[in-house]
């Protein structure tokens, strides 16, 4: 099902965490929103962290950095962003989102549907 960001939503650790990807075309742009158990509320992990973005086809590998949401205490993030030249590719992405929470590494699928593309 689709996150509270409109995005496409992965498992992260049986549950415990679910990661949301969300891209901006025009800005060759990734936004990965790190949420808890119940797939809505965010779940800010440490400012730190660096998330990977592996999508095979076309090939991107990104690392995503903290951008802190309005809502996440300090130090910690539950948004991270990156760029990558083929995220500006208009098309449904598949890929692993991995990363790592209090020294846990952490990784989940994701699989976009078709949707309509706003132009």
């Amino acid at each position: 099902g689709a996150g509270p960001h409109g995005g496409t939503l992965a498992d992260w650790g049986g549950g415990k965490y679910h990661v949301e990807f969300t891209v901006d075309h025009d800005k060759q742009e990734a936004t990965i929103y790190v949420l808890g158990s119940d797939e809505k509320s965010a779940a800010p992990i440490s400012a730190d962290a660096t998330l990977q973005l592996t999508i095979a086809d076309p090939a991107i590998e990104a690392e995503l950095k903290a951008v802190p949401d309005a809502g996440d205490p300090e130090g910690k993030s539950s948004r991270f962003v990156g760029t990558h030249e083929n995220l500006g590719i208009v098309q449904e992405y598949a890929g692993t989102i991995s990363g790592e929470v209090d020294g846990t590494p952490y990784a989940g699928d994701f699989k976009e549907e078709p949707h309509e593309h706003e132009e």
